[in-house]
């Protein structure tokens, strides 16, 4: 028999024991294969070799005619790829936590397009990066912990508070609020009190109590940490504005009695021309009914924003 069609038996043989995901070789010669029987199915392309001590099948390319973001999907693909390889090496004890179970969970991340670099897991015994993994020592008590697609990962609340200490409250915000919205704030309190460790814990309590299940985007949280960090009033969410007409439009944010308005603009929400220009009557609409409208973009708000904060408070102090 030619040695493809046992490279090919190898890897079927695998997946009626494994399925498609990572596996410990450890498990596999365990299982009865040999470790020549592996190397022939790496070296045949039938097994793929994930990092030292674990193997998986190859996974088919993803289209790239589909429309979608591509990059992003395979980065995402690939790290959770990552991320099964390292709890299979690392074995039982090992949960995935900070920015890979947030990935996990669909929480968004702090900062644009910002994702996990490498693998990251709690465990009990280390913490170091080791082999491409980022592991953190610690224990993840049962309360903080849930199965996500299989894999043992921190509970959202815990994720949030995992990725959030530490960073500044305009990034914080970002975590709490998809928290919050997810799972209510109690569950934030709650493993808040079972958190170990006292550093950052005064940023992390301070990011709970701003956390608002209304924000509709990143963008939004985001911007809500920046007029906190620059002691600017305090506005309402998400607030609805009356204008000509009986017309009434909802706003991001809004300082009623200062009769300002304030509103982040993510592009994605201008598919065409027409979005353009319903979003101009809109504005047209409410400077004639008496509200100073200060606008700000993704790209000011994470580059320059100083910029759009100095404007806000121009407007509010006049």
């Amino acid at each position: 028999m030619p040695p493809v069609h046992r490279t090919l038996a190898t890897a079927a043989r695998i997946a009626a024991h494994f399925g498609s995901g990572p596996i410990s070789v450890a498990d596999v010669l365990a299982s009865g294969l040999t470790e020549g029987q592996l190397r022939a199915a790496v070296r045949a392309g039938a097994l793929v070799r994930i990092r030292h001590g674990v193997v998986a099948l190859p996974e088919p390319s993803p289209s790239l005619d589909d429309g979608s973001d591509a990059t992003v999907d395979q980065r995402r693909a690939q790290h959770r790829r990552d991320v099964e390889a390292a709890i299979a090496a690392l074995g039982p004890e090992a949960v995935v936590s900070h920015g890979s179970a947030a990935l996990l969970h669909g929480l968004p991340s702090l900062r644009p397009g910002r994702l996990p670099v490498r693998p990251v897991v709690t465990v009990p015994s280390h913490g170091r990066i080791r082999n491409g993994i980022h592991a953190r020592l610690g224990t993840v008590p049962d309360s903080d912990r849930e199965l996500v697609d299989g894999l043992p990962c921190t509970g959202v609340a815990r994720t949030a508070l995992d990725v959030a200490r530490f960073r500044p409250l305009h990034e914080s915000l970002v975590a709490m609020d998809a928290a919050v919205a997810r799972c209510g704030v109690e569950p934030l309190w709650s493993a808040f009190a079972r958190r170990p460790g006292t550093y950052g814990m005064r940023g992390l309590r301070e990011a709970i109590s701003l956390a608002d299940p209304r924000a509709e985007s990143p963008l939004e949280s985001a911007s809500r940490g920046y007029l906190q960090e620059a002691r600017l009033p305090r506005p309402e969410l998400q607030a609805w504005v009356a204008v000509a007409g009986g017309r009434r439009y909802r706003v991001d944010f809004l300082w009623r009695e200062l009769r300002v308005i304030g509103e982040a603009d993510g592009w994605a929400k201008y598919a065409d021309i027409a979005d353009l220009r319903e979003e101009k009557r809109r504005e047209d609409a409410l400077r004639e009914a008496g509200f100073t409208v200060v606008r700000w973009t993704s790209d000011e708000l994470w580059r320059t924003p100083d910029v759009p904060m100095a404007r806000l408070r121009t407007a509010l102090t006049r």
